[in-house]
């Protein structure tokens, strides 16, 4: 018994690389550029020149966030994109500790959660919750200027 090929055919994925979906970003790549500009702002603020403090955005992130891929020209490409020299305003985002009572607050709640799933006969794990918790502030503001390193004194 002989099939033909044209029975035979399905629906095959197209070759190559997947097609992004325009305009849509995953998560962990918004998570990863707010850690990029955080460091990367902290480092400038600190003195450093912009490849130094590139390099430390790529070692904060390794360090950090092993799973996340990230080099220096994923943190070059992240601020060229976020921190466009033709643009006012940027992204900005300022890495913070949250606070013993917000921590307690969330712990209460989460405890609260766990116990009502475990009161509806749902089997979940205990919250896992962490001592301190590191978050992130998103938002916009005028590009930051950075004073240069190798700036000539004015002759008098």
């Amino acid at each position: 018994m002989k099939e033909d090929k044209a029975t035979m055919k399905t629906a095959t994925r197209p070759r190559g690389r997947p097609q992004k979906e325009e305009g849509r970003e995953k998560f962990w790549r918004l998570v990863r550029t707010g850690i990029i500009i955080s460091e990367y702002d902290e480092a400038r603020r600190g003195g450093q020149k912009h490849s130094a403090a590139v390099t430390q955005a790529v070692e904060y992130l390794k360090q950090h966030q092993p799973q996340m891929p990230v080099s220096e020209t994923v943190v070059k490409r992240t601020l060229a994109t976020f921190r466009s020299r033709d643009s006012q305003i940027t992204l900005r985002c300022k890495r913070y500790t949250v606070g013993k009572k917000k921590l307690a607050r969330l712990r209460s709640m989460l405890e609260q959660a766990h116990d009502v799933q475990r009161q509806l006969g749902l089997s979940v794990p205990p919250p896992s919750i962490p001592k301190s918790l590191t978050a992130y502030k998103f938002g916009y503001a005028k590009r930051p200027r950075y004073s240069r390193h190798n700036r000539k004194t004015p002759k008098k």
